[in-house]
């Protein structure tokens, strides 16, 4: 590094200047030895000395060491504090950055609001399919069709065996209102596992489906996918992306088939997107 090249230099220097004092201090002893009378050494950098002077003082010398040494351990101890300075900002630096968040990290730690929730105030406002009870005039004039297994349970939390919207056959339409109106950007089913079962069949779980966005202002139908629903015993629960850009309140879920059974129960349905 920078520093330690001045360190090293400063030192040689440093040794240097000890090297011309011990020569001169050496010089001195000799000289004074033969001339007694005059002073051929040169006051370490002062005006020469005339005869009858004597040696130099010896104070004077002490206090040239020692000036010239404190200058030089000065600024050998400022090339070390910088350097210092410089490894522990580096260190907390580094720190800082291993410590700080990726920004995508945080935008995966945000949680999903499912706007099909009943509890935050989505509804379903329309049903087509086949009760499994069967039906007639009365029931129908008493909205009693669905009282066993009703569409609502499919935007609830529950997942009890039984807790589903079940109707007769494979196909049925339920249109459902948003808790908010949203760009939908992602579906989610789930069905209940096959140990939750009485029989241990889960054969009446969906298979193909479709679903529409409705346009509020003619009722227009969007085709926002096509899926189906595998049915995997490890996979419960199947998210579905979705590509469009316009908002919705009201969804057509369309489903076609299921896994063979005589019935269909649909247990949950999630809707996630942004406002």
């Amino acid at each position: 590094m920078a520093h330690n090249s001045r360190n090293n230099l400063g030192i040689m220097r440093l040794r240097e200047d000890v090297d011309d004092i011990s020569h001169i201090l050496r010089q001195q002893q000799i000289d004074s030895k033969v001339a007694q009378g005059s002073c051929k050494f040169n006051c370490l950098g002062g005006e020469p000395k005339g005869v009858g002077s004597g040696m130099c003082n010896n104070r004077d010398v002490s206090a040239y060491v020692d000036t010239l040494f404190k200058r030089k351990i000065g600024h050998l101890m400022d090339d070390v504090y910088n350097l210092k300075k410089q490894v522990m900002s580096a260190d907390c630096s580094s720190k800082s950055a291993q410590s700080t968040p990726k920004p995508e990290s945080v935008a995966l730690a945000k949680p999903r609001i499912n706007y099909a929730s009943e509890e935050l105030g989505a509804r379903i406002i329309n049903v087509k399919a086949h009760s499994i009870d069967g039906t007639n005039i009365i029931r129908s004039l008493l909205g009693l069709d669905f009282s066993t297994n009703p569409p609502v349970n499919m935007i609830r939390t529950g997942l009890s065996p039984g807790s589903c919207f079940g109707f007769n056959g494979s196909r049925a339409t339920v249109t459902l209102h948003l808790a908010r109106t949203i760009i939908v950007e992602a579906i989610t089913l789930t069905h209940v596992a096959r140990e939750m079962t009485p029989d241990l069949c889960v054969k009446s779980a969906p298979k193909n489906f479709d679903v529409y966005g409705l346009r509020s202002e003619n009722s227009k139908r969007e085709l926002l996918g096509q899926w189906s629903y595998d049915n995997a015993a490890n996979k419960r629960t199947q998210s579905y992306s979705v590509r469009s850009d316009t908002f919705f309140r009201n969804l057509d879920f369309s489903f076609n088939s299921n896994h063979g059974a005589n019935s269909t129960c649909i247990y949950r349905v999630e809707v996630y997107g942004r406002l």
